[in-house]
């Protein structure tokens, strides 16, 4: 259907806007956290079976981090050369491709080669599905991104379960062989039928899809349509793109960093057992889910602030674990660390739209995600080098505690711009 002035109608727009949605939701819950969910549940049977050690066997994931890490700083720079969808397709395959050729595995290096070629795919679709949504959508950027990557969460639901049935019933390597080819010919086909890289194709823009709240319409909404952003080598030494490298690198450290321990916070530190403390992982998870819907909201409708918001919630979920004793407090904290991390799962494709527009969309975006996994990386050993050297959580969770407060300062001082709802400092549009 078409509009009258040649272009496809705003209801054909909208849809092609929610096919991306839907695509970023198969991606994210198969190919990315589904597939990094099915390694944790593996790693006693191929521990086992090759006849590696733990340490050995769960080093894939380790590298798979760090490749992540350092391709985040490179996803930008194909995407701007390459084309969105070339590189979201192509690495969406690799990721089946690599998932699948673990049946072969036989020796260390392979395995390991593998686990790098996933974790430099899996970086790229990562920020595809980002700069994809933050082309499309204005006004509600932070809930959609929220549902794209809900899929996350219904994999957590899921997974676990499944890989555990089909490694008794049929081996780690069928099993992972059998969801390589899941993603290589269902993930990857809805990836090459569904996906729409720019409404800008079709002669649309982001504000006029997904227009801001109704105070930021009319003269805002038509000066940011005109207005796609600075350069990114005009912004990347800027004081403001530094700090934000820093807030997203140390977000990385009081999230995901803490959200490894949780386990061990509740069974050891806590003394509420391994039971609980399995379950309270479940439950920080499953509510990750309920977090990425709850602040992308909190995101569109108040854009850095709310960031510096869930950056401060992560270090009251910290603070949470020191009363930690009984199944109420067992509650509060779960409760608030899966709130919190869904938010930090959807920040970056908000702070880069609001802080610097579109132009430089794909680059801000990688350098983001570069700096998040970095950051995880960093806290997941700092916090265990500092349990080891102090004999307990207090004083490492006192520093992360006092991180989340630095990071939520600094969130406080960034200004959104290219947000449809900002008003600059002066209350002016």
């Amino acid at each position: 259907m078409m509009s009258e002035d040649g272009r496809p109608s705003i209801r054909t727009m909208r849809r092609y806007a929610w096919m991306n949605i839907l695509t970023g939701f198969l991606v994210w819950g198969i190919a990315l956290a589904g597939v990094s969910m099915m390694m944790p549940i593996m790693y006693g049977s191929i521990a086992k079976d090759m006849g590696w050690t733990i340490s050995q066997t769960t080093s894939f994931m380790a590298i798979k981090s760090a490749v992540s890490a350092v391709g985040g700083l490179f996803a930008g720079g194909l995407i701007v050369r390459f084309g969105l969808k070339r590189v979201f397709v192509q690495s969406v395959m690799v990721v089946g491709v690599a998932t699948f050729l673990l049946y072969f595995v036989n020796n260390l290096p392979v395995y390991y080669a593998l686990a790098a070629l996933s974790g430099f795919a899996s970086i790229l679709s990562l920020i595809a599905i980002q700069v994809t949504l933050a082309k499309w959508y204005s006004g509600s950027l932070g809930r959609m991104t929220g549902l794209a990557m809900l899929g996350g969460a219904v994999a957590g639901a899921v997974v676990p379960l499944a890989t555990a049935y089909g490694r008794e019933h049929f081996g780690w390597h069928a099993t992972m062989a059998a969801a390589g080819l899941l993603v290589l010919v269902f993930v990857a086909s809805s990836a090459i039928f569904l996906f729409r890289e720019t409404p800008q194709a079709y002669g649309w823009t982001a504000e006029e899809i997904d227009p801001g709240p109704v105070g930021a319409k009319g003269a805002r909404s038509a000066a940011m349509a005109t207005d796609a952003g600075p350069e990114f080598r005009t912004l990347i030494r800027s004081r403001q793109f530094i700090l934000l490298i820093i807030a997203t690198a140390l977000s990385g450290a009081i999230s995901n960093g803490v959200n490894e321990y949780v386990p061990l916070l509740v069974e050891r530190h806590a003394n509420l057992g391994a039971y609980l403390g399995a379950l309270g992982f479940t439950i920080v998870l499953v509510l990750s889910g309920v977090g990425k819907i709850m602040f992308g909201w909190v995101f569109d409708r108040f854009s850095t602030k709310g960031v510096a918001a869930c950056w401060a919630l992560c270090g009251v979920a910290v603070l949470l674990t020191f009363p930690l004793s009984g199944m109420v407090t067992f509650l509060m904290f779960t409760v608030v660390r899966g709130l919190s991390h869904g938010g930090v799962i959807v920040q970056a494709p908000v702070l880069a739209r609001h802080l610097y527009g579109i132009k430089p969309i794909a680059q801000v975006i990688a350098f983001l995600n570069a700096a998040f996994h970095l950051g995880a990386s960093a806290g997941i050993w700092a916090i265990g080098f500092g349990v080891d050297r102090t004999g307990g959580f207090t004083i490492p969770l006192i520093v992360v505690t006092v991180v989340a407060a630095v990071c939520a300062l600094i969130g406080l001082g960034f200004e959104p711009r290219y947000w449809a709802g900002y008003r600059g400092k002066g209350g002016n549009v």
